[in-house]
């Protein structure tokens, strides 16, 4: 449940209605990125003339704003606040405005698809900060001192093991083993 931050300093927790509403606002206005971005895209090619380059270019970038759409879309069904700061559907907001933005770009110059490199880059980054640096640069966790040893030292320790050799048996006297007759 998201929080929201009142004027005296208390926060209150977002209800269900209210992320439905707000969800239900955030999905709307990215359906009109997605469709305005499209169709601006489809009618400037149109008039400038396109390749297969072009097409190819179009194609993914529709794929990639319908399939991140889908995702947002899905997630709000299940009840995930699409504005809640730090969560996995700022992502999905950030590649959409990043691919509408590129798309818009690209009628300019067919060099700015190179921008699009941005996420994949960005994605990376994250992967090496939190998940490969951590890993190959942790430091080797370290062995306790009295590894393997109890408190008394390594004599106490050959002690109690002699101790133990000679709970099952006799003393080596031929005597049975008591209580009085530890050696």
């Amino acid at each position: 449940v998201s929080t929201q931050s009142t004027g005296m300093g208390k926060e209150r927790t977002k209800g269900e209605k209210e992320i439905r509403a707000a969800n239900a606002e955030t999905l709307k206005f990215y359906k009109s990125v997605v469709s305005a971005t499209l169709v601006v895209y489809a009618v400037v090619r149109w008039f400038l003339g396109f390749s297969w380059f072009h097409v190819f270019m179009s194609i993914s970038a529709a794929t990639t704003l319908s399939l991140t759409y889908g995702s947002m879309s899905s997630a709000a069904a299940g009840g995930t606040d699409l504005n809640m700061e730090g969560g996995i559907t700022d992502y999905l907001k950030d590649i959409l405005l990043v691919t509408a933005g590129v798309t818009i770009l690209s009628l300019f110059s067919d060099y700015c698809w190179y921008l699009w490199l941005i996420i994949p880059l960005f994605a990376l980054g994250k992967l090496w900060t939190g998940i490969i640096k951590p890993w190959i640069f942790a430091p080797a966790p370290e062995e306790p001192a009295n590894m393997g040893q109890d408190q008394g030292g390594p004599r106490k320790g050959m002690r109690q093991t002699k101790q133990r050799k000679n709970v099952g048996g006799s003393t080596g006297a031929g005597q049975p083993m008591s209580a009085f007759n530890l050696r």
